[in-house]
């Protein structure tokens, strides 16, 4: 008797419930598949044909290359070890090469460095422009740099052996592994400004990591990339990559060596891979860490699309073409002119449905009204939820160790958003109002973006001319079939919405969960009509005691790992002419400001001020630091200048800088007043502009980096004669004191440095 209630009570709740449970367990079913399907192919082993790129190879080569496991920044004696190492893997292609060692600068500021670039060449069969495949292999001085960009340069080094039994091809063959990318893409910027074979390249790929698994995708091209999307395609079998992130690329900070190909204009595609980001620039980023999917990935992206722009003829790139990835394995692209067309084609498909349907036209402009407040709901929700979660605990994880309560709480709040918008709408129009209403607002954001930002036009254009004829052909059913056929509409929709979060989860991470809740919210818009019949709220109560484990565990347990630990970098500053001292524990990335939304955890709060903010450097009282505690001076003597001496009537003084410790960088202030114009390093004279951020705002900067023993010589250039000028000299070490050993062992485990890691920085007033 029990059982048959049972029974009839489920049957009644299945019954009544059938349109939102199939659309929930269809999304589920796509979002499984869209996600496996892009996920990175298996690696090929040893007995690959001597024709295919072989991971397990490849990584045979990184083993050697990188045999210690340790950081090898420009300028280190591990630097030139690992330049050997190529040069010896070049000898055994067969591959003629030769050295570039030259000062270069970045362009955005003036960071410079002595660099060791390497050239290889492949010869064509005629005297053609050159295809350059390019990576650095330089690393930050905490990582040992097996993803960022060891897993790139070995890529290089496989798919050229491959290439190499198949030439000469039409065009020739440049390799490109440059040194000082971290320091600001100065290898690159030593290349192409100063190198005569710059000129005769035509096409640069670009191999780069960031961090230590994932799939390789096409990260941006160059404008008129017809050719290059083409080729790249053409016999792919995993190709992976959203035109959309070259709009996002625009509006970043971040950078790779492509910039500086973009800077040249050079036509060329960006790879990039982006899992497992925890370990960027970190000690994490090991030989054990690195996936060979993700190496096999960087293969399967550079040798086939080399092939194809080998033997293709250059002299037109074609036009501006847009990609949408893969939609469950199908790859998609088409010209971007054409995006414009395919919007009045599916203006016109969902006019006509909507004509035919003969639904009241007034309650389907609620529909298009009614969207964007789902939308806005679902987007909010989750912004609120990740706001609690920092009240709580006071900490949001960008990459939590463990991840299960944020993920949780992203799935929980949003679809409580995502109810919250349905339950406002459904007082007001129906089904079928909502799925015309939101569809015509879907098409008002497509117009939008394709005219303002073009490159992201695929996200929106494929669910668009997916669904519209689908909304057509729904017209001409019975009544109750169209539910169920208009749950197609999910089928594209989901891959460009809900498919892209874990992508950008990985990449992005959970401090900027902005930049994954917008398409949780484009997703709840278009499934929102098909949860109408849910009892909204049971739905809303169930939801939300899940937000409230999600956001218990997330405030409660401790999310740090060893495989993803809390990134803390020991800063140690010592004013050698005051003979005051401090150190100074940094966040993440978060250096200075004092509302750090990572804030340190035992033990390592206890050795620091955790409360107030102190000016640690006399001369950038507005550079305030928390986690601070006055500290023992190093012993160790400042920094030096050798010699100086006045040249053109004192209006240039050429000097010659030394660090007494060896340190990896130097770093030359000098006040506004001093009217500093240029610099003179090397053959290379840089112009200069005073700073405008971190404790050098509002002095002319030269950042000298790798310079470990060597004595710099610079000649200062000034707009009018000097006869004094007080400056400062800075230089800064990855070593620490001695008297921190117990600081520095106690950040070990659930620690790490990130990105230049610790440092210690030796501050001297000097006058020229």
């Amino acid at each position: 008797m029990l059982l048959k209630v049972l029974q009839d009570i489920i049957n009644n709740v299945v019954t009544k419930n059938r349109i939102p449970i199939l659309a929930i367990l269809l999304t589920v079913l796509l979002f499984c598949i869209q996600h496996f399907s892009t996920q990175p192919p298996a690696p090929k082993g040893l007995d690959a044909p001597q024709n295919e790129f072989s991971a397990v190879r490849a990584y045979n080569i990184l083993q050697s290359l990188l045999k210690e496991n340790q950081p090898h920044p420009v300028g280190s004696d591990l630097n030139r070890v690992i330049k050997e190492r190529l040069k010896i893997e070049l000898d055994k292609l067969g591959i003629e090469y030769e050295e570039q060692k030259t000062w270069a600068c970045a362009s955005r500021f003036p960071s410079c460095a002595e660099v060791e670039n390497l050239i290889g060449i492949i010869p064509g069969k005629a005297d053609l422009p050159y295809l350059a495949l390019m990576a650095h292999y330089d690393s930050v001085p905490m990582a040992p740099g097996a993803g960022d960009d060891g897993a790139g340069v070995v890529a290089i080094l496989e798919a050229a052996r491959a290439l190499k039994l198949e030439a000469p091809f039409n065009h020739p063959i440049m390799l490109i592994l440059t040194d000082a990318e971290e320091n600001g893409l100065i290898g690159a910027e030593a290349f192409f400004n100063q190198h005569p074979l710059a000129k005769k390249v035509g096409i640069v790929l670009n191999v780069e990591g960031s961090g230590s698994s994932g799939s390789s995708m096409v990260l941006r091209t160059s404008s008129n990339n017809e050719l290059l999307i083409k080729s790249y395609s053409k016999e792919h079998k995993s190709p992976y990559g959203f035109s959309f992130v070259k709009e996002v690329f625009k509006r970043m900070p971040n950078d790779t060596d492509f910039s500086v190909v973009e800077r040249a204009n050079i036509p060329g595609i960006d790879f990039a891979f982006a899992g497992e980001r925890n370990h960027y620039h970190t000690p994490n980023d090991t030989l054990e860490n690195i996936d060979l999917r993700t190496i096999q990935h960087h293969g399967e992206n550079i040798l086939p699309a080399s092939r194809e722009l080998l033997s293709a003829d250059w002299q037109d790139m074609g036009d501006e073409y847009i990609y949408g990835g893969e939609i469950y394995g199908f790859w998609t692209q088409w010209k971007s002119s054409n995006s414009i067309l395919i919007c009045i084609l599916a203006t016109f498909i969902l006019i006509t449905a909507l004509i035919k349907s003969k639904i009241n036209l007034k309650r389907t402009a609620l529909g298009i009204v009614f969207s964007p407040i789902t939308l806005s709901t679902t987007v909010l929700s989750g912004a609120a939820g990740f706001y609690l979660l920092s009240l709580l605990s006071g900490n949001v994880i960008s990459w939590p160790g463990i991840d299960w309560p944020y993920r949780l709480l992203l799935i929980s709040s949003t679809t409580l958003g995502a109810l919250i918008g349905t339950a406002i709408s459904r007082r007001f129009i129906n089904e079928q109002e909502m799925i015309f209403g939101s569809w015509l607002f879907w098409l008002v954001l497509t117009f939008a973006i394709t005219t303002l930002l073009p490159d992201a036009a695929n996200t929106f254009i494929l669910p668009l001319i997916f669904a519209s004829p689908l909304i057509l052909l729904a017209v001409l059913l019975e009544e109750r079939y169209k539910p169920y056929f208009l749950l197609l509409t999910l089928v594209v929709t989901l891959p460009l919405t809900l498919g892209l979060i874990f992508s950008l989860e990985q990449s992005q991470g959970y401090k900027l969960v902005w930049a994954v809740l917008p398409f949780a919210g484009l997703y709840a818009l278009i499934i929102s009509p098909f949860l109408y019949s849910l009892k909204i709220r049971s739905a809303i109560s169930y939801v939300g005691a899940i937000t409230l484990i999600a956001l218990m565990s997330g405030s409660l347990i401790n999310l740090y790992t060893e495989h993803r630990p809390q990134h803390v970098n020991i800063h140690f500053y010592e004013n050698i002419d005051s003979d005051e001292s401090y150190i100074h524990l940094s966040g993440n990335y978060k250096n200075v400001a004092a509302n750090d939304p990572e804030p340190l955890i035992e033990p390592l709060s206890s050795f620091v001020n955790t409360v107030s903010s102190k000016s640690l450097i006399s001369f950038a009282k507005d550079y305030s630091s928390r986690y601070w505690a006055e500290t023992n001076s190093s012993g160790w003597k400042g920094p030096a200048i050798q010699n100086k001496k006045r040249l053109n009537n004192g209006k240039s003084i050429k000097v010659n800088l030394k660090s007494d410790r060896s340190a990896s960088r130097m770093v030359l202030l000098l006040p506004k007043e001093s009217n500093l114009n240029s610099f003179n390093l090397g053959a290379l004279k840089i112009e200069t502009a005073l700073s405008r951020w971190g404790f050098t705002k509002g002095f002319y900067a030269i950042y000298l980096n790798g310079i470990y023993d060597k004595e710099v010589e610079l000649t200062l250039n000034f707009d009018t004669n000097q006869e004094e000028i007080n400056g400062y000299l800075i230089d800064i070490s990855t070593k620490l004191p001695s008297h921190l050993d117990e600081l520095y062992k106690a950040r070990t485990g659930i620690f790490s440095p990130v990105h230049r890691g610790d440092q210690g920085i030796l501050i001297k007033k000097i006058k020229i």
